[in-house]
Order: C-alpha cells, then sequence, then structure tokens
C-alpha cells in the first residue's frame, strides 16, 4: 500500500515533516512514511520542532523589519525546545539522534547548536540561544569613489551598472567613466 503523499512545497527536499501526527521524509515530489520504531519516530519529531524553530530565528535575524524583542522571544522558544529534547533524548550529536535524523538535510545545522569538547560533551549551547549571529542587509547608498560603486554594482547587481554607480557617488555617469579609466 502506497502510503505516499504529494510534496508539501514548504517543506525542503530531503528532511522530514510532521503531518497530521505522523512523519514524512520528503524526497523530490512525494512525501515517504519512513519505517521507525516508536522512539526514533519521537526523537524526529522534536528534532523537526527545533529544526523549524531554529530555521524560524534565522529568518527573523535576517530580516530588517522583525525587532530584537521578537527575536529575543524565539530564542527563548528554541531554549525551551532544546532543554526538552535534550532531557528526555540527550545531545542533538549523540549517536541516537543521529541514526534517526541524519537523513534530513538541516542535521548538520541542528548539530551547530551544541558546542561539543573532546570527549563529546556539551561545552555550551551556541550563541544562536542568546545572541543575534545575523545582521540583516543594509543597502548601501553611498560610497566614495567610482572603483568602489564599481565593486558594489558587480557584487550586488552583478554586472556594471553605471546608473546605479552614478546614484551611489552622486556623479554623473561620464565622471565614474573617466575616473574608472
Amino acid at each position: 500500500i502506497d502510503t505516499s503523499i504529494p510534496a508539501d512545497p514548504d517543506v525542503k527536499n530531503y528532511s522530514y515533516t510532521v503531518v497530521d501526527g505522523a512523519v514524512y521524509y520528503r524526497e523530490n515530489s512525494r512525501m515517504m512514511r519512513p519505517d521507525l520504531n516508536a522512539t526514533a519516530e519521537a526523537r524526529i519529531k522534536g528534532l523537526v520542532e527545533l529544526r523549524d524553530c531554529v530555521q524560524k530565528l534565522i529568518a527573523q535575524q535576517m530580516d530588517s523589519f522583525v525587532s530584537d524583542a521578537a527575536i529575543r522571544e524565539t530564542q527563548a522558544e528554541l531554549n525551551r525546545l532544546y532543554d526538552a529534547f535534550s532531557a528526555k533524548y540527550g545531545l542533538i550529536n549523540d549517536r541516537g539522534n543521529r541514526l534517526a535524523f541524519a537523513d534530513d538535510s538541516s542535521y548538520y545545522l541542528l548539530c551547530a547548536l551544541e558546542v561539543i569538547d573532546d570527549d563529546g560533551h556539551l561545552k555550551q549551547k551556541a550563541d544562536m540561544f542568546t545572541k543575534r549571529t545575523i545582521k540583516p542587509h543594509r543597502e548601501v547608498t553611498f560610497v566614495e569613489t567610482a572603483s568602489e560603486a564599481l565593486a558594489l554594482s558587480i557584487g550586488e547587481k552583478a554586472r556594471v551598472d553605471l546608473e546605479y554607480m552614478a546614484r551611489l557617488t552622486c556623479r554623473s555617469e561620464e565622471e565614474i567613466i573617466r575616473e574608472l579609466q
């Protein structure tokens, strides 16, 4: 019996998800029910919840319109989820969690939440739990020289955009061309 369902576009490829309380694994255009024991399924559900919270936090930090208070709230949620998960199933980096979740494309992102010592013990939680680790992109609106404008044009637009460079330097396109020669 085919227990697969069409893939949800919001679920990354090669990732686990929970649909109506059941664990599914997305592979291309289908999501299949993996054959799991009860413990592995519970671990995966906890890790999916952690992963979704981490991705929410990353998205918030990249968005310049999200307040620091909202980010702190998500960090507190991440702390709560992590503490509950690790109390029940151990470190994300532990063997049992690796065996259950290593096929997920975000497993190593979750592993980065833990700073592990040489003996495999938790040294500390990653900075993401307490600090803003991603600065939102801020558009540069002014540069002094034509060469800076050229570098920015190539970096931001992936081409030489004289109109954009003129706006950045408050000079005419002809002046920029002369300075770059």
